[in-house]
């Protein structure tokens, strides 16, 4: 099978992490936080509950906040399981890739839009919650397509490598295929 750049760099990018065993919003948060400071040198916090941008429509959302705090990782609170984990895997992907976060202003001014940047009215939100409406920037496509590769990837290895450590006894991974 032939890989493009575009797969080599996920599959490079997720070679270089440890997958936390089992995979669940916790856990991978729990990795991503401690790569995050080692990255950025900034603290990481995971947001759940009410979107950090009123009237946005999304799923996750990964921002820096400026000199007003740590950096967070939002998402929606009625996302659970593996949709949580997928979503939380997305973001990551787009540090792990090199992406820029969405940047918060340190003193919002009180507008209708106060977080809103010119591209994303223009119906770009680059990189951020991916939005199929509007025009699609083919850097926005790149970034998102690479992000999405990355949280894939990480729940297909996640999956295979509890699959492969489910059983240690071959009677009973026997069993278990056969049923």
């Amino acid at each position: 099978m032939i890989q493009s750049a575009h797969d080599r760099k996920i599959r490079q990018a997720l070679a270089a992490v440890s997958i936390p065993t089992p995979l669940t919003v916790d856990t991978l948060f729990a990795v991503m936080q401690e790569r995050y400071q080692l990255r950025y040198g900034r603290l990481l916090e995971l947001l759940r509950g009410p979107c950090p941008i009123p009237g946005l429509n999304a799923n996750a959302l990964w921002f820096q906040r400026g000199d007003e705090g740590p950096d967070g990782v939002w998402v929606a609170d009625a996302l659970t399981g593996a949709a949580a984990v997928h979503n939380l895997g997305h973001e990551w992907g787009h540090q792990e890739m090199g992406h820029k976060p969405l940047l918060l202003p340190v003193k919002p001014k009180p507008e209708p839009y106060q977080f809103l940047s010119p591209d994303f009215l223009g119906g770009c939100l680059f990189g951020r919650a991916r939005s199929h409406e509007g025009p699609q920037d083919p850097e926005y496509v790149r970034i998102e397509n690479e992000a999405e590769g990355f949280a894939y990837l990480l729940r297909r290895k996640a999956a295979e490598h509890a699959r492969d450590s489910r059983h240690h006894d071959p009677l009973v991974d026997r069993l278990h295929h056969s049923l």
